[in-house]
């Protein structure tokens, strides 16, 4: 039916258009606007707004000409624009779930008016990642995603009703999305916790979450990009008396002043537990988180020291190595002591 309106209007159009040739007279089109469709629309950026976020509101329309009309912008009756095209403006948005209406009026260059309203109700969600990947148990950093390794993503929401109450997380739609895919089974009402497979290294994934009331009165969207990292391994000095010194990973060389010292390795950044080996001078030496270097006899030298983290189910691999300087002489401080 539209396709049937269009082509009639643009028949009789014609007609008209060779009658007023043929009458010497100008010619003057009235805007026409087929039935059933939508005249004016509104859209908005964000779509789905946070609690006081700066809104453009965009009103559009490819049926009538709004360069020649007066478009009126309102929020909850406030007029805040008023001119003619299609200039964007941008609103604040209001306290979580409280409602702003949204109303643009477009007044053609016949008289004839067009109306849209739209409501918008701010809401929140924050999204938190949890890449399940190795690190030592006194990590403070964030733990970054393993190739190919597990990932939790946690949606703590903040939609209210409203007169302000926190509408319960238990009770929320969750949908998750990975890219432009909807993940069905793990999408639902209190599914606020997604498990899934990081990509492998060098693809990345965009984790998508919406949160919406069962109504569909407020909603709000969060997005995560997922991008898994190569696994790394470091050395750190193991002291009999206060154990792995994790504050200070050792550099390329160190200086052992002691008759011995004790080293631990540590991977990150791996998909499961692996396989941790150790090498002198590029001999292997044992296998473990730790080990222990002596010097025998007197004199000085040096040796490398190595050390390896790899995991055969995922073929990740990591690996390091150090020059210890031993039968050098220990400081005596600046007391002599």
């Amino acid at each position: 039916m539209r396709k049937r309106a269009i082509l009639y209007t643009m028949k009789a159009g014609f007609v008209f258009a060779a009658l007023l040739l043929l009458t010497g007279a100008h010619p003057v089109f009235a805007q026409q606007v087929p039935a059933g469709t939508d005249p004016l629309t509104v859209s908005i950026d964000p779509q789905y707004p946070a609690p006081y976020q700066a809104v453009t509101v965009t009103p559009d329309s490819t049926l009538i000409d709004l360069s020649s009309s007066q478009v009126t912008i309102s929020v909850n009756g406030t007029v805040i624009q008023k001119g003619s095209g299609s200039a964007p403006v941008q609103v604040q948005a209001g306290a979580a779930g409280v409602a702003s209406t949204i109303k643009v009026v477009a007044v053609t260059s016949d008289g004839k008016t067009y109306s849209q309203s739209l409501v918008i109700r701010p809401a929140d969600v924050a999204l938190i990642v949890e890449p399940v990947s190795t690190s030592h148990p006194f990590y403070h950093g964030a733990s970054l995603v393993a190739s190919g390794g597990l990932v939790r993503l946690v949606a703590l929401p903040n939609l209210r009703t409203a007169s302000g109450a926190l509408v319960p997380a238990s009770s929320l739609v969750y949908t998750w999305k990975n890219g432009d895919q909807i993940l069905e089974s793990d999408s639902g009402i209190g599914k606020s916790v997604l498990t899934a497979t990081a990509p492998v290294q060098y693809r990345n994934a965009t984790i998508t979450v919406t949160v919406a009331t069962p109504d569909s009165s407020g909603v709000a969207q969060a997005s995560a990009f997922i991008s898994p990292v190569s696994p790394i391994v470091r050395i750190y000095q193991n002291d009999p008396l206060l154990g792995p010194l994790f504050n200070y990973a050792l550099p390329d060389t160190i200086a052992m002043s002691d008759a011995e010292d004790t080293f631990r390795g540590v991977p990150y950044y791996f998909t499961g537990s692996p396989s941790l080996t150790w090498t002198v001078n590029d001999v292997a030496s044992q296998a473990g988180q730790d080990i222990t270097v002596r010097s025998n006899g007197a004199g000085s030298g040096t040796a490398v020291v190595g050390f390896e983290a790899k995991q055969s189910d995922t073929s990740q691999l990591g690996d390091t190595s150090m020059t210890v300087q031993f039968g050098a002489k220990k400081s005596l401080g600046i007391f002599g002591l």
